[in-house]
């Protein structure tokens, strides 16, 4: 076949072949242009209602809603209460001066005696003729001396004899003195006003210089014995006021006669006494007492225990809001509770605190606020 014959052959194929995928394709040029175009319709049709719908309005964030009340603060009187006990203002354990034998015993246990009232009487023994020897010797001194002057006088007494007569007198008056003291002694008695809680001698015992006689306990008045914190000790002085309650119920008075200027070092408290009248003795020794000590006043509020909260580090206060309704944590100081609440200090002395909400709001946060009647 002719070269030019092939040519014009595969040249025609080519040409049937191009024309018959223009009529048949889908993907041809024509029907590209017939997709977009039917794409550009349907973005039309379902982007027309959204262009021709009102733009969304904006609204404020949700806040929450919290009751509140004004709060204004009152003066408080502070009041420090302590558990502790009552304690005789002085107790004695009278012993012996002298030696010798019980010939008489004038009380016993249980008896309230007076300053100077014997309790027992030792034996005399040979003190009286002891005592009787000594002025005999006194008056030979005497005698002695005076005739050491005389002869002094005259030159036939050196000084020296003479002092030394007048050393040998003041000595025999010395032994004597001695010798009465030592009788008066042999009698027992009550250094101060009090009750005899304990007599362990018995009638016939025979005393040493120092062995025990009897423990005076004296009640008027009384103590009441408490141990401060230190933390309270500062606001405390001497003569404050003082209510005590006994265990019994019975509440009586008093003032801090004594502050001690050392901490107990196992509790850091100091010991503080407060001086009670107890002219009838009627308040024992070592009786459990509630002391109530009085400690100025402040300024404070007064809250119910409901409404304090706790903040992320676990202090204890209240939420409060301001002028531009935003929640704030007060840290708060209870410096006294009861049946019906508690009084609180650390806020200023008028605040608007959340009573209802508190829990489900936070700090710095904008609130509704509906302010309590």
């Amino acid at each position: 076949m002719n070269r030019s014959i092939l040519i014009a052959i595969i040249i025609a194929v080519a040409a049937v072949g191009w024309l018959l995928t223009g009529v048949l394709g889908v993907d041809g040029p024509g029907n590209q242009d017939s997709a977009n175009a039917s794409e550009g319709a349907a973005a039309t049709a379902t982007t027309a209602p959204a262009a021709a719908a009102p733009p969304a309005s904006r609204h404020e964030p949700h806040k929450p809603s919290v009751r509140t009340r004004i709060s204004e603060s009152t003066p408080h009187a502070v009041q420090i209460t302590v558990r502790g006990r009552t304690e005789s203002v002085r107790t004695v354990e009278v012993r012996a001066q002298t030696q010798g034998r019980i010939e008489h015993i004038y009380r016993k246990k249980g008896d309230r005696v007076a300053k100077g009232d014997p309790i027992a009487r030792l034996a005399a023994g040979d003190r009286s003729a002891r005592l009787a020897e000594t002025e005999a010797l006194i008056k030979q001194r005497e005698i002695e001396h005076e005739a050491d002057r005389k002869l002094n006088a005259k030159g036939y007494r050196a000084d020296t004899q003479v002092v030394a007569g007048a050393a040998a007198l003041d000595a025999a008056k010395a032994a004597r003195m001695s010798m009465e003291v030592d009788i008066a002694y042999l009698t027992i008695r009550a250094p101060f006003d009090g009750v005899i809680s304990s007599r362990p001698v018995q009638l016939g015992a025979f005393l040493k210089v120092g062995d025990p006689v009897a423990v005076i306990v004296d009640q008027d008045p009384i103590l009441a014995i408490g141990n401060i914190s230190e933390r309270e000790i500062g606001q405390v002085e001497i003569g404050t006021p003082a209510a005590v309650v006994l265990i019994d119920g019975r509440k009586v008075s008093g003032k801090v006669r004594f502050i001690s200027p050392i901490a107990e070092p196992s509790t850091r408290t100091f010991r503080t006494e407060i001086e009670i009248d107890n002219a009838d003795r009627s308040i024992r020794d070592g009786i459990t007492a509630e002391i109530m000590l009085e400690a100025g006043s402040v300024q404070a509020h007064f809250l119910t225990p409901a409404i304090l909260t706790l903040n992320d580090a676990g202090v204890i206060g209240v939420r409060t809001v301001d002028r531009n309704r935003q929640v704030a944590f007060v840290p708060i100081s209870i410096i006294a509770d009861g049946p019906d609440g508690i009084w609180v200090s650390g806020l200023p002395p008028q605040v608007q605190i959340i009573t209802v909400g508190q829990e489900f709001v936070r700090e710095g946060q904008i609130v509704d606020v509906a302010l309590a009647e």
